[in-house]
């Protein structure tokens, strides 16, 4: 009797306790039904993306970057491609502020790259940023690519943007090997190249910009304007395409529709020097116009303001000067352009200009090979100054290398200059290679019919061949196209009077 009271006793005393545990159970339950769920707001991001609710992502973003570094990347990434550069921005400078390592790189080296798009001068500096937070990282990569090409560091900026292609860059790093082959010089391959950015990212504002410069330093500017019209439709805070939409125009004879761009890029870029000497571009390019109707002296006076109002500008003083050219005031000129390379050292054509002044109205061919190489250094790409660096060389008397730069030159599947033809005749004939000048100057006849130094000098060359039918033949061409070289007119008369060529 005993033993079961106890047992009884035991029994009854255990079921508070159970239901003491039941109500604990309860408890919890509900303090987990009501406890947040934490939703990752990139995941909730790409979710409303995939069901094509980008404005959805965007706010979830946005709500998330204060605190969240890869939601402030996402959504830089994402304001990017719908061409908002300004808020991507500030959207890769929040992520930078609160990321580390590889991802701060990325961060950053996206940033530098909507900058130098978005005409802000800080992106040198933050492409540097970049590197250091990651140095072998994609993104730090193309934009210290992009930055070397700026700098005028070709061969630098090929092996990065190479570099960061073979790291899977894709379209970013494309464009930025063909901004450095574009800064080398390689037109033809930095053309390519932009087609290669703009196949896998028709949206690619250096792509597109890229080749459209590109086009314009191939006098193909008419080419280039209908891509950047429909850039600029799509992303209007590409401050690069309005640039380039500027220079576009002047290449085309309108510096006056120019105008417009070139101010809407000053205003909207900040701290862009370029953009701001674009202004001052424009109105040179008008000042030409002049220049081209005849009116020199009113050019003269409109540029005298402008280097006033802008006295640091290489720009202005190489447009002054070449006005000065067309006065027949060389020695004005060579002022204005000694001063404009000092000014601006790397500015092909203040050099270039001063190279044809020295030696088409002073005459001193050995001190505008000086110039005219610097030239060439500067934009190996542009046949104008290397046809010019060939004359001056034929001219001081330099015939191995005018030969080979002129051989070289010639080549080119695309060069039709009959000037350089020309010179590399009169290169031959300058080292008595007669019959190696003959090709050359039959090209310079063919496509320049009525060049009379073609004739005169074919003409020579066919008298060092002793061939007096030839001689005859071409220099009589010459003499009638109004070639007035008086030891060519001599033998000229001779020949024909009977004279033997011995």
């Amino acid at each position: 009797m005993k033993r079961c009271a106890w047992l009884l006793l035991v029994a009854l005393s255990a079921v508070p306790a159970a239901s003491d545990d039941k109500k604990k159970d309860e408890k919890k339950g509900k303090e987990a039904a009501q406890a947040p769920v934490v939703v990752d707001p990139v995941k909730d991001a790409e979710a409303k993306l995939a069901a094509g609710d980008a404005d959805g992502a965007i706010k979830v973003l946005e709500g998330a970057m204060a605190t969240n570094g890869a939601a402030a990347l996402k959504l830089g990434v994402l304001r990017e491609s719908r061409g908002e550069l300004d808020v991507a921005v500030d959207a890769y400078k929040a992520a930078s502020a609160t990321l580390t390592g590889a991802a701060k790189g990325e961060a950053l080296g996206r940033m530098s790259v909507a900058q130098d798009d978005r005409g802000i001068s800080e992106a040198g500096a933050t492409a540097e940023a970049a590197v250091a937070a990651d140095p072998e990282g994609v993104w730090p990569t193309i934009a210290m690519a992009r930055r070397r090409s700026n700098e005028g560091k070709p061969d630098e900026a090929i092996a990065l943007a190479q570099k960061a292609a073979g790291a899977g860059g894709g379209a970013p790093a494309t464009a930025a090997l063909a901004r450095a082959q574009e800064s080398k010089g390689d037109m033809a391959a930095a053309e390519a190249t932009y087609k290669q950015a703009i196949a896998a990212d028709p949206k690619s504002i250096s792509a597109t910009v890229g080749l459209a410069t590109v086009l314009r330093k191939t006098g193909r500017a008419a080419e280039a304007e209908p891509m950047l019209a429909k850039l600029i439709d799509a992303q209007p805070g590409a401050v690069a395409a309005y640039k380039e939409m500027a220079r576009v125009k002047i290449a085309q004879g309108r510096a006056q529709d120019a105008l417009a761009d070139a101010n809407l890029a000053a205003a909207m870029s900040e701290g862009d020097a370029d953009a701001k000497e674009l202004v001052a571009e424009v109105r040179v390019a008008s000042a030409m116009q002049s220049v081209a109707a005849g009116q020199v002296d009113l050019a003269v006076a409109d540029l005298m303001r402008l280097r006033d109002e802008y006295p640091n500008s290489a720009a202005v003083r190489v447009g002054l000067a070449k006005a000065q050219i067309a006065r027949r005031d060389p020695a004005s000129a060579i002022t204005e352009l000694q001063k404009a390379v000092e000014l601006d050292p790397k500015n092909a054509e203040a050099h270039y200009q001063l190279g044809t002044v020295l030696l088409r109205m002073k005459g001193d061919a050995a001190s505008a090979v000086t110039s005219y190489q610097k030239a060439v250094e500067l934009e190996p790409g542009n046949t104008a100054y290397a046809t010019a660096l060939g004359t001056s060389l034929v001219a001081a008397q330099q015939s191995a290398p005018a030969i080979d730069l002129l051989t070289k030159l010639t080549a080119q599947p695309d060069y039709k200059r009959p000037e350089g033809f020309v010179s590399l005749g009169q290169a031959y004939v300058q080292a008595k290679r007669y019959k190696d000048a003959v090709p050359a100057l039959e090209k310079a006849t063919s496509l320049a019919p009525e060049n009379a130094d073609a004739w005169a000098t074919l003409g020579w060359a066919y008298f060092g061949m002793k061939d007096a039918a030839k001689f005859k033949e071409t220099a009589g061409k010459a003499r009638a196209l109004g070639y007035k070289e008086p030891n060519l007119l001599d033998y000229l008369k001779k020949i024909e009077g009977g004279m033997t060529i011995k």
